[in-house]
């Protein structure tokens, strides 16, 4: 009887003390926290992120189209007569739609499309996000920021809204 009592009591303090091993295991741990503007996560191999398009690649075959699952790239072209074939016009990707499957650079025949690494694509107007021929064809820099450097054009002691 005198046993009973102190039951419940004793499997609280044994999950108080299991729960107090556990926050002292998570405090020796580093943290995995990073300064986002001024760092930068180095995204994992398979990273799907901006698709790069090189014009001079590019066949106007239009399998990209096909095999999106939004026929979201829109490929103008035009039929040459004189050699017989396609000449592209222009290219342009929306990435306000986008799903970021990866389907159009695997089916491409030519591998004139191909996923990067970058990650920041927020923009105010999503209308900025339609990417043509020219802007795709951009490869991302990958420079680091400097943290002082974006708020030199901020007067000491105002905050502008």
């Amino acid at each position: 009887m005198f046993f009973n009592s102190f039951s419940p009591s004793l499997e609280a303090a044994k999950s108080i003390g299991q729960g107090f091993r556990v926050t002292m295991d998570h405090m020796s741990r580093k943290p995995i926290t990073v300064q986002y503007p001024y760092e930068t996560l180095v995204p994992s191999e398979r990273f799907r992120g901006r698709i790069h398009f090189e014009f001079d690649k590019c066949i106007s075959c239009e399998v990209c189209v096909r095999v999106c699952p939004i026929n979201l790239p829109v490929v103008d072209w035009k039929f040459d007569p004189e050699v017989k074939k396609k000449e592209l016009r222009s290219y342009s990707i929306d990435f306000g739609v986008c799903i970021f499957c990866g389907n159009c650079v695997e089916y491409c025949p030519t591998n004139c499309l191909s996923m990067t690494d970058e990650y920041e694509l927020s923009v105010f107007d999503r209308h900025e996000l339609n990417f043509d021929q020219v802007a795709l064809g951009r490869l991302p820099n990958s420079t680091s920021l400097n943290p002082t450097k974006g708020f030199a054009y901020l007067e000491k002691g105002r905050i502008n809204y």
